[in-house]
């Protein structure tokens, strides 16, 4: 289960910002992930609950936001949402084809409570 390692990497990225507000509580954490990048948010978010379970951020609730996984065909210019992996373009078939997003994930907001 790769997201264990993935919440732990998130969790020091937010132990680097919360360093800049001694004495504040985390509240939530707004997370964008996107449909391709492989991060099951179920999965996710059981792995938070565990790893947050005893500690500075128990309670905390993680939001995520599913993004969309959207190309663009190079060969005729049209950007279309994938409902599913697919080689080709929806349009005309080709399969030079540009991922705009969809492969990300961020650390959107934190919501503290000073």
């Amino acid at each position: 289960m790769h997201e264990l390692s993935i919440c732990q990497s998130m969790l020091r990225i937010v132990d680097a910002t919360m360093e800049k507000h001694p004495g504040a509580k985390l509240m939530r954490i707004f997370l964008e992930i996107g449909k391709g990048a492989t991060i099951e948010p179920v999965l996710l978010k059981d792995a938070f609950e565990i790893v947050t379970h005893d500690g500075p951020y128990a309670g905390t609730e993680l939001v995520i936001k599913d993004i969309p996984l959207v190309g663009r065909c190079r060969s005729c210019g049209r950007s279309f949402e994938y409902e599913e992996i697919a080689l080709g373009c929806p349009s005309c078939e080709s399969i030079d084809i540009e991922i705009e997003s969809g492969l990300e994930m961020n650390i959107k907001e934190l919501e503290i409570d000073e």
